[in-house]
């Protein structure tokens, strides 16, 4: 029997179809203009996946990836920063996105969210 094969991650398993979707996630969070942000499920519904699909792939980003591409403007339903970021990474996602002029409340929403949404495609 054949063992599942490792990634440079060490990723068992991986097949070449979530290689793809993966590729397209990056494709679409790199494409998130400066100062606007978009949703898990709004990238999901773009790429016909699920909000948890895109969520696991940001989730899993390289420390590569996470130095070039934009993932600090991807948030959930409603413009909230999820609570699962609240420790460093969630300070670091809301420092960032005050950087590009994107308001962040005491209580983690994005605020005026209708008017920096940006939906993919």
């Amino acid at each position: 029997m054949r063992r599942p094969s490792v990634d440079g991650r060490g990723h068992r398993g991986r097949s070449p179809a979530f290689a793809r979707f993966r590729a397209r996630v990056l494709a679409v969070v790199a494409a998130i203009p400066e100062g606007r942000v978009t949703t898990y499920g709004a990238i999901g519904r773009h790429l016909k996946a699920t909000a948890r699909q895109v969520a696991f792939v940001l989730a899993h980003f390289t420390p590569e990836e996470s130095a070039t591409l934009p993932w600090f403007r991807v948030v959930a339903a409603n413009g909230v920063i999820s609570t699962m970021k609240l420790g460093a990474v969630g300070r670091r996602q809301i420092a960032r996105l005050r950087e590009e002029g994107v308001a962040v409340t005491p209580r983690n929403k994005v605020a005026g969210f209708d008017t920096v949404f940006w939906l993919p495609g």
